[in-house]
């Protein structure tokens, strides 16, 4: 005996909606992004417009907060103030270069390290460290040190963070008022149908 054939499946459809919503990803991915660029513009000027000079490691400075200072201006003395354990002191890498018109500046590098120096005062050749300076030749305090990863790493981080969530809240935007086919699921009658069609066939 035939079995009755049974009406094609009426299509289902989805909308995602919360449109408001998803424009919110998207506001948020421009401020992540333009606190990002407002990081990198100091940075990114003087390394595309500043003078290049190589700076020379003069000394190391210790801080802790409620403590003074403590000035190492020898390897000897970095070594022997390096901190195993106590997360709370910062090293700071202090550095002097020469500007174009001889002038003398000294400059901290702006990124601290903890336990221990980004750099010692000499390298493994016995001579000065240095390290590669881009300065305002209007104002050579202003300073940025291109090859220190950390003035890259969390400015870059925004920016890339923002852009995400602006490509991700602008496709969720796009999507939030068209409605989606959803994928057919059979149902066990029809699954048995279709088993024995194909046992008939």
């Amino acid at each position: 005996m035939n079995q009755p054939l049974m009406e094609p499946a009426t299509p289902v459809y989805y909308t995602p909606g919360h449109a408001k919503r998803k424009l919110l990803v998207v506001f948020y991915g421009i401020i992540l992004l333009s606190f990002g660029m407002s990081q990198l513009w100091t940075p990114l000027r003087l390394l595309a417009f500043g003078q290049k000079v190589r700076g020379e490691a003069t000394f190391v400075t210790k801080t802790k907060t409620g403590l003074p200072d403590l000035v190492l201006t020898d390897d000897a003395q970095i070594l022997a103030n390096v901190e195993a354990r106590d997360r709370s002191y910062v090293f700071w890498n202090e550095f002097r270069f020469h500007t174009t018109d001889g002038r003398a500046v000294n400059v901290r590098a702006p990124v601290g390290s903890q336990l221990k120096p980004l750099y010692l005062l000499l390298d493994a050749d016995g001579l000065p460290t240095t390290d590669l300076i881009c300065y305002n030749q209007s104002q050579p305090e202003e300073v940025v040190f291109p090859m220190i990863i950390s003035t890259w790493f969390a400015p870059g981080m925004l920016v890339v963070s923002g852009l995400a969530c602006i490509v991700i809240g602008l496709v969720l935007f796009y999507w939030a008022n068209k409605p989606i086919e959803l994928p057919h699921i059979q149902t066990a009658a029809e699954t048995l149908q279709a088993g024995e069609k194909a046992a008939s066939n």
